[in-house]
């Protein structure tokens, strides 16, 4: 029987997407130890995992942690590399006091390519976002020299590596933090540079999740033009986007869903227009079966689940790989890419009744949705793990 060490960030969107897979590993009789998702704990155990307590030097990084400028992508790296410090000790005890065959680690919060040397094991990367044959930025931007926060980081990336006697990964190795074996949980078809990857790389059609759907009116969408708002679940205590939408829709003829999340009321809106459902929690799949237009904060997952239904999307990415991600849905011919920052009820209102009005865009996502279907499933990749795990 094969014991797992499966190491990931406290984020919905890092966790949710690997909960199928450790159902599987733990139904093929693997046990799963996962670390690092303390607020998961439930999802994980139904799952089958075993979940590991939480590492006090894990929380006082999460709760200090500065950056020392504010470069969108030297942010990451800085991010990353400062992770690492603190998790590759967490984690090297933990293995001295168990005994593992194999780590997966979420490419992003895993340190996996650092602990795969330490520790000479067989390491499998889980990606919850894009897997890159090429960084989002230019080469000559990655000199050293170039900035103060790049020079931190490569500061710190040359002194892990001395201390440890590792080999210094260039940026894109270390972005990338690719295993022996890589799960990537989209399509081939929405993953950008697909055909410029190796074939350590397995690509997984995301499985549709179990919620629950109880306190919602869904029968009020039936027959009616429906168009769903939301932001996700971190960065959404946005009023003043949510008031703009409410201005940009109130004479829209359908139902008009949005999902503000926990840190907003409605008692925070001075009018909530007659044809608005507004809720904290909303079903997401089931609004999105009857959805003609998804408004989203280009969150790797809630695109997907958009594409999986077929829904076209008015995207507002803010913070990493959110960018990326708004950007491939629109050059596939599936979103219109704003900015928040210049977003107006008008601007609203007119993107969204084009991408309403031009079957174009259904089509399109039409396309990657039949390109997701043909993907693999969990059970093919779980059957590449085992034989990966048979061969180490």
């Amino acid at each position: 029987m094969s014991n797992i060490l499966f190491v990931n960030g406290n984020l919905h969107g890092h966790v949710n997407p690997t909960l199928p897979l450790v159902k599987e590993l733990v139904e093929r009789g693997k046990n799963v130890w996962y670390f690092g998702a303390d607020s998961f704990t439930q999802p994980l155990l139904e799952a089958g995992a075993q979940c590991l307590p939480k590492s006090n030097e894990m929380e006082e990084f999460y709760k200090n942690y500065l950056p020392t400028g504010k470069h969108p992508f030297f942010t990451i790296l800085e991010y990353m590399i400062r992770l690492d410090e603190v998790l590759i000790p967490v984690i090297l005890k933990i293995w001295k006091e168990m005994s593992f065959d194999c780590l997966i680690y979420d490419n992003v919060l895993g340190a996996g390519q650092f602990l795969g040397q330490i520790l000479s094991i067989p390491v499998i990367g889980s990606f919850s976002s894009f897997a890159l044959s090429r960084l989002p930025v230019p080469d000559d931007m990655l000199k050293r020299g170039t900035h103060p926060q790049l020079d931190e980081f490569y500061q710190r990336l040359d002194g892990m590596c001395l201390h440890y006697g590792l080999t210094v990964p260039d940026p894109l190795h270390f972005f990338q933090n690719s295993g022996d074996l890589n799960i990537v949980y989209t399509s081939k078809g929405f993953n950008p540079g697909s055909q410029l990857l190796d074939d350590s790389y397995r690509f997984v059609s995301p499985l549709i999740r179990e919620e629950d759907t109880l306190d919602f009116p869904v029968e009020l969408l039936s027959e009616k033009k429906v168009i769903y708002i939301s932001l996700g679940t971190i960065n959404n205590q946005l009023l003043d986007f949510y008031q703009m939408c409410m201005e940009a829709f109130a004479s829209f003829d359908g139902i008009v869903v949005l999902s503000m999340g926990k840190k907003c009321q409605t008692s925070d809106f001075d009018h909530i227009p007659d044809n608005f459902i507004v809720r904290q929690y909303v079903p997401q799949l089931e609004v999105l079966k009857h959805a003609n237009l998804f408004l989203s904060h280009s969150g790797f997952n809630s695109v997907k689940e958009s594409l999986l239904f077929g829904v076209p999307m008015l995207l507002f990415p803010m913070v990493n790989d959110q960018f990326l991600v708004a950007k491939q849905a629109a050059e596939k011919g599936c979103a219109i890419m704003l900015s928040m920052k210049e977003a107006t009820p008008d601007l609203i209102r007119e993107k969204a009744e084009e991408i309403i009005s031009h079957v174009e865009y259904e089509t399109a996502c039409q396309a990657l949705r039949l390109d997701f279907l043909k993907t693999d499933g969990i059970k093919e990749v779980v059957d590449e793990i085992e034989e990966f795990l048979a061969n180490k």
